[in-house]
């Protein structure tokens, strides 16, 4: 449509100067700019009433809040438990997962757990190892599992929860990928049509069936429905003394740029930085079982947490009530509203290492 009405201003034009004598060119100009405004009004409010329509047709997804068009929710999520090593740095596809979990695995160092559903990034990894923990959340989101081995106390729970796990070990939907650099075992790729086609391999159910969150129609500041509301331009979170994250809120945008370890955090994929709609900490308990270090973390129970939006905080509690139960999150007696966005889940044990200013 564009196009056409385009090749009919440029005809116009063609005809209206070879009819017009050069007294009349200026008369023939004007008209020529008012028929190219009309015309560009016309294509404005056709584009402006597609989008309308597009809209129409896509339904709000209850992982982030964002809108999709049906047939994009309606696959079950990809949860792939990602290496954070340094030498696994950076991964590839964060940036496009809906939900990410930081969880610490045996010390220094934590995990991320990406939550995929409706987007598909060219690649996902590096892949890396199962934990109990990790496998209980992946389960909130119904998720098909995505790791590379695991201890035997998450092989234990992957045969007593009968979760839908794709092992790295064990199948061909993941691949050593040395051309990032990275050595084994920080280079184990893969890719969500890969992981899908083994979930159809194995007999594995394809639909979804998880709860999701609830979010705002818009965003919305905090200050707007809550009271006690804090600032939270910065936020620093300390694991250890290895290991730190940080936030930094852009106003501009109204979201949170990521930092690890003091530096920029990107994604392999496009090397821009890794941003926030969302932050969520959860504040839990831990114990070290082994000498390998490997940690018991509590995600079943309650506790305290915070949650960060738009440069503002505020107390929140959540509440899991089995392994494979939603986390769900309240500001007192109501069930917490997210805004529309990505959300990152922050899982620490000890509150004092976590500064909001």
């Amino acid at each position: 449509m564009k196009k056409n009405k385009l090749i009919i201003i440029m005809f116009l034009i063609l005809l209206i100067f070879t009819a017009c004598s050069k007294k009349d060119s200026d008369v023939a100009v004007e008209e020529i700019t008012d028929l190219h405004d009309n015309v560009e009004t016309e294509i404005i409010e056709e584009v402006e009433e597609i989008e309308d329509l597009d809209d129409i047709n896509k339904i709000v997804s209850t992982l982030d809040g964002l809108k999709y068009y049906e047939e994009d929710l309606l696959k079950r999520p990809v949860v792939v438990s990602i290496d954070n090593h340094p030498g696994a740095r950076w991964q590839a596809g964060l940036s496009q997962a809906e939900i990410i979990y930081e969880v610490e695995v045996e010390s220094p160092y934590t995990r991320y757990l990406c939550v995929f559903l409706a987007k598909e990034p060219k690649l996902v990894g590096p892949v890396r190892s199962a934990r109990p923990y990790l496998i209980n959340y992946a389960l909130e989101d119904d998720g098909i599992f995505v790791h590379v081995g695991g201890s035997q106390d998450a092989f234990n729970e992957i045969a007593r929860l009968e979760v839908a796990d794709i092992d790295g070990l064990y199948s061909g939907a993941m691949w050593r990928y040395y051309d990032t650099g990275k050595s084994a075992p920080h280079n184990m790729y893969t890719t969500l049509k890969s992981i899908r086609d083994e979930a159809v391999n194995k007999g594995y159910r394809i639909d979804c069936e998880f709860e999701g969150y609830n979010f705002n129609e818009k965003a919305t500041d905090l200050s707007q429905k809550y009271s006690d509301v804090k600032k939270a331009q910065k936020i620093n979170i300390v694991y250890n003394n290895s290991n730190s994250t940080n936030y930094t809120y852009d106003k501009d945008n109204k979201l949170y740029l990521r930092f690890k370890d003091g530096e920029i955090h990107i994604d392999e994929l496009d090397n821009k930085q890794l941003t926030a709609k969302n932050i969520i900490i959860i504040e839990t308990e831990k114990q070290i079982l082994d000498n390998e270090g490997r940690l018991f973390i509590d995600t079943v129970g309650s506790g305290n947490g915070t949650y960060i939006t738009h440069g503002e905080a505020i107390d929140i509690k959540w509440s899991k009530n089995s392994e494979k139960e939603r986390t769900k999150l309240y500001s007192g007696s109501h069930e917490l509203i997210l805004n529309p966005g990505n959300t990152w889940f922050q899982i620490v044990s000890n509150k004092n290492g976590v500064k909001i200013e």
